[in-house]
């Protein structure tokens, strides 16, 4: 997944209007986002619209926050285009101010798509990419970054910048949320496979310099989310985007108490334990 701040903007005026040349849009709003579609792809609309929602309730019980301060364009590709493809089915544009809001889009390969169904495409984690549970990750990953976003937004006196943090931070987040908080085959068969992962791959981490560093910002970093919330909760995540401090690196250690090398050594012993 691939996320971009900058002015990207959309209108959300028109129904079944032409966009991207004749290509005929049809566009089904709710009040944080409106979802456009083409005909044949009505089952797609109810799909996204489940876990855009899905999304929503996880930005409230997890975070605190709604998406109130948001407004994305969701929009359905019936096959790869643009920057859309099979490799990158998902791109969050985000996001510039209008009327008090942000407003951003999404862009997806819609799961009904033809071309999921021309090869048997794996994810990272050598899961089937046609599924529910995959489209189900990949809506979540897009959305939950506003969430992530608004949490910021609330705080009263600054503090570190979403993009600022390390890369494995932002994407690992979005995909431990994305993991976690879907289907309950993500919950189970995915985060085996990422456990999985995180045991052949224990070399992909790093300290400390400057600070902990790793080899794969996706499932690295979700590993990590992991590590983090068996260790110290599952609010930590929360705790860290509220956190006012000026840096990631800086709240990392409030929010630990620990310095980069004795949050290493806690991860290699968190690792060596994983059954």
């Amino acid at each position: 997944m691939t996320y971009v701040r900058g002015a990207l903007l959309i209108g959300l005026c028109a129904f079944a209007r032409p966009m991207h040349g004749q290509v005929q849009w049809i566009e089904s709003k709710a009040p944080n986002y409106t979802v456009f579609y083409q005909a044949g792809f009505e089952s797609d609309l109810a799909f996204t619209r489940r876990w855009m929602d899905n999304a929503e309730r996880v930005m409230k019980e997890k975070y605190g926050v709604t998406a109130q301060g948001y407004l994305m364009s969701v929009y359905l590709y019936p096959e790869p285009a643009d920057d859309i493809t099979l490799t990158q089915s998902g791109q969050n544009v985000c996001c510039t101010s209008r009327n008090g809001r942000g407003v951003g889009t999404l862009k997806l390969l819609s799961r009904s798509a033809a071309v999921w169904k021309s090869g048997h495409f794996k994810s990272s984690l050598g899961l089937p990419k046609e599924g529910d549970d995959y489209h189900a990750k990949v809506l979540m990953s897009e959305y939950i970054p506003i969430g992530h976003y608004a949490v910021q937004d609330a705080r009263p006196n600054g503090g570190w910048k979403y993009y600022d943090a390390p890369n494995w931070f932002v994407q690992g987040l979005q995909e431990y949320d994305a993991i976690m908080y879907t289907t309950d085959s993500n919950r189970v068969a995915t985060s085996r496979r990422l456990v999985d992962w995180a045991k052949a791959h224990k070399t992909a981490y790093s300290c400390c310099a400057p600070g902990i560093r790793m080899t794969d910002d996706y499932n690295g970093g979700a590993t990590f989310m992991a590590f983090l919330a068996a260790v110290f909760g599952e609010g930590i995540h929360a705790r860290l985007l509220r956190s006012p401090a000026a840096t990631f690196d800086a709240a990392l250690a409030t929010e630990t108490g620990l310095t980069p090398a004795a949050l290493f050594a806690r991860l290699q012993q968190w690792l060596e334990a994983l059954p």
